[in-house]
């Protein structure tokens, strides 16, 4: 029923946790494990799995490519895939008890095109994303249950689909090489289903590193973002939807990206200029995102996009936009979008229902 890609780029990572809690509860011969050893040698793995490898249930094969991102070995995975389902996961993640199992059941009887599944950190905090409209579990709509936001398609994703829309991950990304496949898949108008009940995908955290989270040049940090608004698809979609999208791109990238460089020093050579040319397209992509964002906001991405902005006042922006007003934080520039569904407002209103 399912065919489940893990990378791997290293021998240390625990992938025998990854596959013993995807195969943990489910019936023989539901699913199977696709193992894809990146520019390394499949032997070290293949001893870690012996257990395994001697049967149906898992499949150990090579793809080198010389590039250090996870999209080739995810997308020949892809390639691979044989069942109905196809599902993506990191090496150094896992599943709660049961998840699998209750997946499988979902699909079976109600036949999405995907099935988003709930996240939850390591050490316990679930993540609210997609932030849905009142508890929304089905046919779920991209712009009204902010799908957008959710960048990672972990979950049950009908292959035909997958190949009827030419998804792949973006090559030679090292970060966001997720943002274009999924944000293509949630605008594409298929039925979306949202297992918020069912046991949770586990984002591992005992790892030495992690290939996604290490600290990049801004021009890498952008790279995907710029890659998804220059797309063609991106130009066809509807105005609320190509609104959506960026306004999480600019307040998650672009807003995202300042805040974590909250001293002088944490900028690079030409960071700051690269900061800015990027958050000039992409707002160019669609103005009226910036109608949502609070005050503080604004006044952090307007401090991005000035000609004379640089290290030094950008990390005194952070500063201010840290030690703002909570009415600032909350109210944009125009109050009649207080109540805008991407407002902060909006936002924190559904964070509380949800829970």
């Amino acid at each position: 029923m399912v065919d489940v890609v893990i990378p791997v780029h290293d021998v240390t990572r625990p992938t025998k946790r990854a596959v013993e809690s995807v195969l943990a509860g489910t019936p023989a011969g539901a699913v199977r494990v696709l193992i894809v050893c990146h520019n390394i040698d499949p032997e070290g793995i293949e001893a870690q799995l012996a257990e395994y490898v001697h049967d149906s249930s898992v499949t150990v094969v090579s793809f080198a490519d010389g590039i250090k991102s996870p999209a080739g070995p995810f997308n020949h995975g892809l390639t691979l895939a044989t069942a109905p389902y196809v599902s993506i996961m990191g090496s150094d993640d896992f599943l709660e008890p049961g998840a699998m199992a209750a997946w499988i059941a979902h699909v079976n009887v109600s036949r999405p095109d995907a099935a988003l599944v709930p996240l939850r950190h390591q050490h316990g905090e679930l993540l609210m994303n997609p932030l849905t409209r009142w508890r929304r579990s089905r046919r779920l709509d991209p712009v009204r249950d902010r799908l957008f936001y959710r960048t990672a398609p972990l979950g049950l994703l009908r292959l035909a689909v997958v190949r009827e829309l030419g998804l792949e991950f973006t090559a030679g990304m090292p970060v966001g090489k997720d943002m274009a496949f999924s944000a293509r898949l949630w605008a594409a108008g298929k039925r979306i289903d949202y297992l918020v009940r069912t046991p949770a995908y586990i984002i591992g955290a005992d790892a030495v590193t992690r290939v996604t989270t290490q600290p990049r040049p801004i021009s890498e940090a952008m790279a995907a973002v710029l890659d998804l608004v220059a797309r063609d698809w991106f130009t066809g979609l509807t105005t609320s939807a190509r609104r959506s999208l960026v306004t999480k791109l600019l307040r998650i990238h672009v807003l995202g990206a300042v805040i974590t460089r909250s001293r002088a020093e944490s900028w690079g050579p030409g960071d700051t200029d690269a900061l800015r040319s990027s958050a000039r397209e992409i707002v160019m992509r669609a103005p009226g995102a910036l109608a949502p964002l609070s005050r503080a906001d604004r006044s952090l991405l307007d401090a991005v996009i000035d000609i004379g902005s640089s290290a030094v006042s950008l990390a005194d922006a952070v500063e201010r936009h840290r030690t703002s007003s909570r009415l600032n934080r909350i109210v944009p520039r125009n109050p009649l979008r207080l109540f805008d569904r991407e407002s902060n407002l909006t936002r924190f209103v559904l964070y509380r229902l949800n829970r």
